[in-house]
């Protein structure tokens, strides 16, 4: 059965509204997009759906009591909040860089949790 979608696409500041026909796990039409580039960001959109994690860890011993992390590559959509809970209780020890990872393959997914901001240790 065909059915019908409309994304929008955020590739580019123009945030096309796509209007995307499909059936099972192919797009068979797509309308209302400026560029080329929606066809890639509207099928990941639909068959494989990823958010990147974005939150802040305790550090314990730094001079600031927090480090923003995230994860290295988007994580399937249905799985962020379950991230989010297995992050829970985790304190990173000073000091931090930029770049480190701080949690090894997240929920077994192959995507690593890094920091993005230095914390000196105090």
């Amino acid at each position: 059965m065909i059915e019908q979608a409309t994304i929008v696409c955020v590739v580019c500041p123009v945030s096309c509204a796509v209007l995307v026909e499909f059936e099972g796990d192919g797009i068979i039409k797509t309308d209302h997009n400026q560029c080329k580039l929606a066809l890639d960001y509207v099928t990941d959109e639909l068959f494989d759906p990823r958010r990147t994690l974005t939150t802040s860890l305790p550090v314990d011993g730094g001079k600031a009591p927090l480090v923003s992390v995230k994860t290295a590559q988007g994580l399937p959509k249905d799985d962020v909040l379950s991230a989010m809970q297995s992050l829970s209780g985790i304190h990173v020890t000073a000091p931090v860089h930029i770049g480190d990872v701080i949690v090894e393959d997240v929920l077994g997914t192959g995507i690593h949790l890094v920091a993005t901001r230095n914390v000196e240790a105090a």
